[in-house]
């Protein structure tokens, strides 16, 4: 039935909407970069009133290697097609028609292994780049800096704005609105206006507004590389500006060429388009705030009942704390951003959500018999799990969502969301599979693990769904462990080593898959494999490894691994063998949620939030094992100092 219902689901994905091609038919692109555009600006409106009807818009995200990078790391990311720095170099000058620091701006992309080749646009095409404008010159030069034809501003106003080479790239600064609105009304032309960064001694990392006249489709711009309605990168447009101008090879560029969702604009739909997207990356702390308060009141309260001997309340706090992840996911079916007070309006309805799924949870598990905590953990499941069969719609605007200022997971599955789903899998399959051991099923114990294990690997990494590369990597030798230890065979070395390259075999499995369906379908586990083949894959674990390893030892990492291990070194010690009696699996399902934990500290770039997620989601279920065993038995505080007495 389970199983109907999945392909049910996927059934409803398949039958969503998909963007169209945003096809180019004139001959010549011009595309006008401008900093410090978050919104509309009037000239944007007038222009945007006057070509509803052939316009297609969204958001820019404008995100060079460092988060709030200056405007030239954005016109550098636009030349190379990757995320590039600059090193602090954000005064572009042009001398003889090459950029001046064109070494030392190569090294800075260089550092710290980035991989940005610095004039991957002009050194790909067919025809040339013009640029005008200094930070134009960063987007339209070659490899070795030169730059095709290059003007100031002035000249190319007082010229006519004549477009000499097929692309021509335009930084004029104060003369930005001008242009545009005199571009606009040319036919010969597609025009291209998008933000390229924040103002000078600014860091604002906000997505700027982004929109293309001279179309034949209206609408909201997309790409495959964010999969989100109105939201592009400048990749995207690197990887647009290389197709329409004619690749002659292959071109290790990033990005996903511009396609459209079909749409009736208006300069209010627009404006109000750009604000819900801003409110995904604005009002979500505020989320986080009122929750994390709410937490910490509930947190108090509960440890005054403990301290009372009264484990009831506890215990309906912790079956809270279990759907807690399903809730703040569920966020993401309700379009919160789009009201008028979004931080309010979310903040209520995770409030609403978790109330719903506490009582449901309640419920559930005085129909099937379980804990509550143990339904908590069941609901966490379906949720996820339906959340991926209708191909991960949920979580982009959930409160589990990658921010977009950070340009970071655009679709599928991030680090704190595998990490949920994870450890609410493998609790619920290590119950299942104690459930089936006090019938006398071993078989149907590891079945059970199997079923419900692999299913979340084939949901975390799937691309269409989870599209998650480090969630299979680091969840399959949890699962393989847990079906070992409850199938009753020795565990040896060469098992152990077995179980690891089952992991990698299977993560290679599904990224050749993906890699397989073409540069225009790609997630990032077949874009991996095009960097293997490229011979720079290397750059991509390296800076993985970096992210993670400052994760950790910050001192929030520090502090979680300190925190942690106490944590779990009490649950092996004092809670585990109380409680072995109602959960016979518990030790090795444990050790597969510990598995998860490290590795995916270790190997995903979320780092410590990984640790910190499982620790958490453990901790939450086995309290409330411990606090049941203590109402059973008439276990108080007051009975422990007593005794150590």
């Amino acid at each position: 039935m389970l199983s109907l219902i999945f392909l049910g689901l996927r059934g409803i994905h398949a039958l969503a909407d998909q963007p169209e091609e945003s096809a180019i038919f004139t001959d010549r692109i011009v595309v006008v970069g401008v900093t410090g555009r978050p919104e509309l600006t009037p000239t944007d409106r007038a222009v945007l009133g006057t070509h509803l009807g052939d316009a297609q818009a969204g958001t820019m995200s404008v995100r060079p290697r460092y988060v709030g990078d200056c405007a030239a790391a954005g016109w550098t990311t636009l030349g190379a097609g990757r995320r590039a720095a600059v090193g602090g170099l954000c005064t572009p000058e042009v001398q003889g028609g090459k950029v001046a620091d064109w070494p030392a701006r190569q090294a800075a992309a260089a550092a710290h292994r980035g991989d940005a080749q610095l004039g991957t646009l002009a050194g790909s095409i067919k025809g040339c780049v013009a640029g005008v404008g200094p930070g134009a010159a960063l987007a339209a030069a070659k490899p070795d800096g030169t730059v095709a034809a290059y003007q100031l501003p002035q000249e190319f106003l007082a010229g006519g704005m004549q477009t000499r080479c097929p692309i021509t790239i335009v930084d004029a600064g104060p003369l930005s609105d001008q242009i545009i609105t005199e571009l606009a009304n040319r036919k010969d032309i597609t025009l291209i206006v998008t933000g390229v960064g924040p103002n000078a001694g600014s860091d604002d990392p906000s997505l700027q507004v982004v929109y293309r006249l001279g179309t034949t489709l209206p609408g909201w711009l997309t790409s495959a590389s964010t999969r989100r309605e109105g939201i592009v990168t400048l990749t995207d447009l690197t990887r647009t500006l290389i197709e329409f101008g004619g690749t002659t090879s292959s071109v290790a560029v990033d990005g996903s060429p511009f396609a459209v969702y079909d749409a009736d604009l208006s300069v209010e739909r627009i404006d109000a388009k750009i604000k819900s997207i801003a409110a995904l990356s604005n009002a979500t702390p505020i989320g986080y705030i009122a929750l994390g308060l709410a937490g910490a009141a509930l947190f108090v309260i509960m440890v005054i009942w403990v301290l009372r001997g009264r484990f009831g309340f506890p215990k309906l706090v912790l079956t809270f704390g279990g759907v807690l992840s399903a809730a703040m996911m569920l966020t993401g079916a309700v379009p919160w951003q789009n009201s008028g007070s979004p931080g309010l309006f979310l903040s209520l309805l995770v409030a609403a959500w978790s109330l719903i799924l506490t009582v449901l949870a309640l419920l559930v598990g005085r129909i099937a018999r379980v804990p509550n905590v143990i339904a908590a953990t069941a609901l966490t499941v379906a949720a996820f799990t339906v959340d991926a069969a209708l191909g991960a719609v949920m979580e982009p605007g959930s409160m589990l969502n990658s921010r977009p200022i950070f340009g970071l997971r655009w679709y599928g599955f991030g680090n704190v969301t595998f990490a949920a789903y994870a450890s609410a899998g493998l609790v619920l399959a290590g119950y299942i599979a104690h459930r089936c051991l006090a019938a006398g099923r071993r078989g149907g114990a590891v079945a059970a693990v199997g079923a419900i294990g692999f299913g979340i690997v084939i949901c975390e990494g799937w691309p269409s769904m989870g599209s998650d590369f480090g969630g299979v990597i680091v969840l399959t030798p949890a699962v393989l462990w847990l079906m070992l230890a409850l199938s009753g065979v020795r565990i040896t070395w060469p098992k152990l080593l077995a179980i690891g390259g089952s992991a990698v075999l299977a993560v290679g499995v599904i990224s050749v898959l993906d890699w397989l369906r073409g540069p225009d379908q790609r997630t990032h586990l077949g874009n991996f494999v095009q960097r293997i083949l490229d011979g720079d894959a290397l750059d991509v674990i390296s800076r993985k490894a970096v992210a993670s390893a400052e994760t950790i030892v910050a001192p929030v990492g520090i502090g979680s691994l300190v925190i942690g291990a106490a944590l779990w070194i009490v649950i092996f010690r004092y809670v585990v063998p109380r409680i072995a009696t109602v959960f016979s699996t518990l030790r090795s399902t444990l050790i597969a949620a510990l598995i998860v934990a490290a590795l995916g500290t270790v190997l995903n770039d979320g780092g410590i939030f990984v640790w910190l997620t499982v620790t958490a989601q453990i901790t939450v279920v086995l309290g409330w094992f411990f606090f049941d065993w203590a109402e059973r038995n008439g276990w108080t505080p007051s009975a422990l100092v007593a005794a150590h007495r």
